[in-house]
């Protein structure tokens, strides 16, 4: 029977329990009653959070919950609803440490994004070079295009050109021939000419001399 009671009063301070921490104490003692008198069973240091079961304004004393199957008594007044300020300020130290730790990091991730923004700034301004150098290429590879077309054109009219020439001079040949032929039958008409001239001159002019010869002689 006495257990049954004693299950059902750790029921019922559990339903009633509220959560309080130990002050700014090194240690509190904990007792088996609600009197100095009573034997310490526990300790408690400061900034412990623990579990009220029963609070007696009568003595002082509140009764805490150690563990599942212990309990003990406090005094009242060194329990406190707000964390110590010692745990406070252990707790602040440790996200101080924590907030220097990252900060350490984030330094070190700025440095690090620091000389990867060097190198892009350093890779930017070779790319742009780069641009540059190519457009300029681009621009002489149009204007060597824009050259070759005007060097075909010209190609073509020269070719053009040399056929005509080449027609003119076959006629110029062909004129030529015929003048060369025209010229040597001038040539012999006029050698005949001059032969045939030769032979009547050499016929008449045998006789023309014999008669003034015949002439001369009967004249005297």
């Amino acid at each position: 029977m006495k257990k049954i009671l004693f299950a059902l009063s750790l029921i019922a301070g559990s339903s009633l329990a509220e959560t309080a921490f130990i002050s700014d104490e090194l240690d509190i003692m904990v007792r088996s009653g609600e009197s100095s008198s009573h034997r310490i069973i526990a300790t408690l240091k400061s900034g412990k959070k623990v579990n009220i079961l029963e609070r007696n304004p009568d003595s002082g004393y509140s009764k805490v919950k150690l563990s599942d199957t212990r309990d003990g008594w406090v005094l009242s007044r060194l329990l406190v609803s707000t964390p110590s300020a010692k745990s406070q300020l252990k707790k602040l130290q440790s996200q101080l440490i924590n907030t220097q730790q990252e900060a350490a990091e984030a330094k070190k991730k700025w440095a690090s994004l620091s000389e990867q923004n060097l190198g892009l700034d350093t890779r930017t301004s070779e790319l742009e070079q780069l641009n540059t150098r190519l457009s300029r290429e681009l621009e002489d590879l149009k204007n060597t295009a824009s050259n070759a077309v005007e060097i075909l054109q010209q190609r073509d009219l020269l070719q053009q050109r040399v056929v005509t020439i080449e027609r003119e001079l076959e006629r110029f040949k062909r004129e030529n021939d015929v003048l060369k032929n025209s010229d040597s039958q001038d040539w012999f008409l006029m050698g005949a000419a001059v032969l045939a001239l030769g032979l009547l001159l050499g016929f008449i002019l045998p006789k023309l001399s014999w008669r003034r010869k015949s002439s001369w002689q009967s004249s005297f």
